[in-house]
This record gives structure tokens, sequence and C-alpha cells, in this order.
């Protein structure tokens, strides 16, 4: 499916600055001034707050997006582009940051949409042929490393108009998905996609109520007792064989925990695991063997992932409608849906390995998560020497850090009202834990890039190939399995990176 979304014709007020936008009117400010602004409110001393570009007139240019979309509602992108107002807070956004950039730089913003495809497949051959297809592609990390490894994408660690120490640019995604010393993709407030890729667990409190009548899981999650154990005791005394045939069916009987097989590795992510070893530089190294810690956090793990009254799916449902006390799954399918829920629901962190842990982690689901690139043809656009800038992609730089700043200011507070705290959310306690989940993001490129397969031995090995419940036969198989891939993975990580490094010939 393809939808074509020309420019903004932008005539009207703006919804909660009072201005009046026109799409190229000569109230754009003139080039010379510079920004000056902050994020917060009043003056700011963390220079990481302080936008203070040149403001330049970039007379008229339309950036146009290749937005690579999804088909399920739930996840669909609406970041980048906005029609008109129609009174959701997130479109409303969107539509008067684009506003407010046209009005500020006299320039429009445009999409096209392209609905369950692989944008580097798609876009590779008119980029090979150098043709200016775009000003940006905003897709799937995992469907961009093609283009990145056929240097298709330019460097924005080596450009001037981008300052990745800004707080409106995610550092986790700066540096667990740019390796090898190149930042090809970026997001952060311009984005959504990795707060709604991110794992979150949703319970049924009428059974956690049968569980302990007084027990409060919010309070125990504030408290840091939010834990494995308490997980797997909860589940262990809540799940029911609805029709006493004895045996847990799926969709029937009431299990204790629904979560699919790649969840293994999530619950290893939120005790704040990784495969690799990842350096400030973007090296990776790869142990001959998974880590002792790793090793400890999956000997913790199996009570819970071995489970019989775990139902191995990944089926938020289950929960909504009465059939499971936990579900972990992303919180785009868990918040997106919660008004749905048959039940009173309830959302948390995804639990702790143990009490000693500092913090929740939330893993990341790359696969899931959109980013931004500039590819290299922009340099057979037009305008950029009018415009003032020494190439192309410099210009698609200066409006990339202005398109996320306001993003800071003006999207993502209302994403966050309107998504994650007000609209889904079950209760102000469940808006409160999702701001927790969120806190501390966990990416994993050696996991999230699939390199290797690498991350397969744990699905595999915590969960039957057939999605029953209580089929541990594999378990104790994990090393054998995780050496039997890590050479054909360290293989695939030095590719990438030689392959991105490598001389451009001319």
């Amino acid at each position: 499916m393809k939808t074509k979304i020309m420019c903004l014709l932008l005539a009207v007020l703006m919804l909660s600055t009072g201005l009046l936008i026109a799409c190229g009117s000569e109230e754009a400010k003139p080039t010379g001034e510079v920004g000056g602004a902050t994020v917060g409110e009043g003056d700011s001393t963390d220079p990481a707050e302080v936008y203070d570009a040149e403001i330049k007139n970039l007379n008229g240019h339309e950036f146009r997006f290749f937005v690579e979309d999804f088909a399920a509602e739930s996840w669909k992108t609406k970041e980048v582009f906005a029609e008109a107002p129609n009174g959701d807070k997130v479109n409303d956004a969107v539509f008067q940051r684009n506003a407010r950039i046209a009005q500020t730089y006299n320039c429009t913003v445009s999409q096209e949409t392209y609905v369950a495809i692989d944008a580097g497949a798609v876009l590779k051959d008119s980029l090979m042929a150098g043709e200016y297809v775009c000003d940006f592609i905003y897709a799937k990390s995992t469907n961009l490393l093609s283009l990145a490894s056929s240097r298709l994408l330019a460097d924005m660690g080596e450009l001037d108009n981008v300052d990745l120490t800004k707080v409106w640019w995610d550092q986790s995604i700066v540096k667990h998905m740019n390796i090898g010393g190149k930042v090809f993709f970026l997001s952060g407030s311009a984005g959504i996609s990795d707060d709604l890729s991110s794992w979150a667990c949703c319970f049924n409190k009428e059974f956690v109520r049968e569980y302990d009548a007084e027990l409060d899981l919010y309070q125990t999650a504030r408290e840091g007792g939010w834990t494995v154990d308490l997980m797997y005791d909860i589940m262990s005394n809540t799940w029911r064989d609805v029709n006493g045939d004895g045996v847990m069916t799926a969709g029937r009987d009431r299990f204790g925990w629904v979560g699919a097989y790649q969840d293994n590795y999530f619950m290893l992510l939120a005790g704040g695991l990784t495969l690799g070893n990842y350096s400030s530089n973007g090296d990776i190294s790869i142990p001959d063997q998974p880590k002792p810690e790793i090793l400890d956090g999956w000997s913790k793990l199996r009570p819970l992932l071995t489970s019989p009254y775990r139902e191995v799916s990944d089926m938020p449902s289950r929960v909504r409608e009465g059939q499971a006390t936990f579900c972990t799954a992303a919180v785009s399918p868990v918040i997106m849906k919660a008004g749905l829920t048959k039940v009173a629901m309830g959302l948390l962190p995804i639990p702790k390995l143990n009490e000693s842990q500092k913090e929740y982690y939330t893993g990341v689901y790359y696969g899931m998560v959109l980013v931004y690139c500039i590819p290299d043809t922009v340099e057979n656009s037009t305008d950029w020497q009018t415009n003032g800038f020494t190439s192309g992609a410099e210009q698609c730089a200066y409006f990339l850090e202005a398109f996320s700043y306001y993003s800071h200011l003006i999207l993502r507070p209302a994403f966050y009202e309107q998504v994650v705290l007000k609209q889904n959310a079950t209760d102000e306690e469940s808006a409160e834990m999702v701001e927790l989940c969120l806190k501390n993001k966990m990416f994993d490129p050696v996991a999230g890039f699939r390199w290797g397969n690498l991350v397969n031995a744990f699905y595999g090995c915590g969960s039957s190939p057939n999605y029953q419940p209580n089929t541990d036969i594999n378990y104790d198989n994990l090393v054998s399995t995780y050496i039997a891939r890590v050479n054909s993975t360290r293989k695939a990580v030095e590719g990438y990176i030689e392959a991105i490094n490598a001389e451009e010939v001319v």
C-alpha cells in the first residue's frame, strides 16, 4: 500500500502558540538569527538542553521523508506528518511542530508511506543509481543495515549540523545502534517507536488479590521489590485448570504467565545483561561462551521460563480477557489496547532478577524500532548551496536537528500525555509504572540485529519449538548452542564493521 501526502499547506492558527503560519511566507525568520531556545522553562544551565543553531531561510525546500509503516494500528507511524488538526493530541502536536518549523525556516515537510515493506530492499537500487529519492528514510533499523553496509547512508557523526550530545537524541540509540565508529541511525524525541517497542508487564489485579489481598504490586515496584521470584510465586499460585481435564490448554485454561519465546532473552535484558561487550568507540567483543552473569541469570530464570503454568505466546489479550495473571510484551500491544480490557488490569516494569539490582530495565525490540537516516544521494538535490550549506547532507542534518528539537518541545509531551499517561494506561499507578519501565531502556545490538542468530539460542533453549508449557528439555543446551553460533555471529559483526569502514572506490 502506497500513499503520497504532499507538502504542508499551512494557513491555520497555531494550536498553542497563537501564531499564524504560512508555508513559504515572508514571515520566515531571516538568515543569521540564532535560535537561542532551551528545552525547559526559563534559563537552562545545561548545554545539552539549549538549541542555539543559526536560523536559516531554507527558501521553501520540501523535506521528503520515506516512511516504512506498520499494518497494525497500534504501531502506526504518526510522528512525521499530520495533514490537519483533528483533536488527537499526537496528531495535533505533529501538525503544530511542522507548522512551527515551516514558519521559522521557510520549508515544508512531506512523507511517502509504504506499509509492511523492507525499506532497504525498496530503495537500494535507486540509491545505488544515484537517484535523489528523499531527504530522510524513517524505517526499521533492522531493514537499514544493507544500506549502511553498501555505503548509501550519510555518517551523521561527521556532520557539523547534528549535535549528538543534545537531550532530544536518544543516547542509547546513538551508542547501541551505531557501531564501528559510524552514526547512520538516529532517533529520540522525534520518534516514539522505541518507547512502543520496549517491554512491559501487565497483570490481572483480581488474580493477584487471590494470591494476597494485601499485596500492592505498585508499591512493591516503587520500593524495588518487584522481582522474578515474586512473579514466579504469584503465577504458581494463580493458575487454574478451568475445565478440570488435567491438561493446561492455551485459550481455555488460566495460565500464570503468558510470554513469547523472545521474552526468554528480554527477561535477561531486564537484569541489565547483554550478549556482547561494547566499547565507547563502537567496537564489539563477543565471549567464547555466555558471560558468567548471563549464565547466572539463565539459572535464576529457569523455574519461571519452564513453568507448566506459562503459555509461550505473544498474547496480551489473555490478561485482558481473564485468561492469565501476567503477560510480558511490547508497550504497544499492552498500552495501546489497554482500553479493551474486560478485567481490572495493571501495568508494571519487567521484574528485576533480584532485589539487589538497583534499577528496572526494559529491553527494546530492534525489529520494531524506526530510526532516521540520510541517504547519500541528497547531494543530488539542487538547493543546498543556495541555502548556505556545504553539502546536501549538512542541509538535511540542519533540518533534522531542528525537527528533533521542536519534537522535544511539542511532540514528546503530547505523546506521553495521551498515549502513555492518560488515554491508555489503566490507572494513575499504571501510568507511573510505564514511566518507570521506560526510564532505563536496554539496547543490545548483537541480539537486536540478530547477527549470527546468536540470540535464538535463548529462544530455543528456553521454550519448546511447539510453544507448549512445561518443556525444559533444551534448557541445559544453552552453552553448546551458543558455542555453535558464536563464530558465525562474530563473522557477521566483523563483516558489517568492515563494510561500513571500507575505503570508498572512486
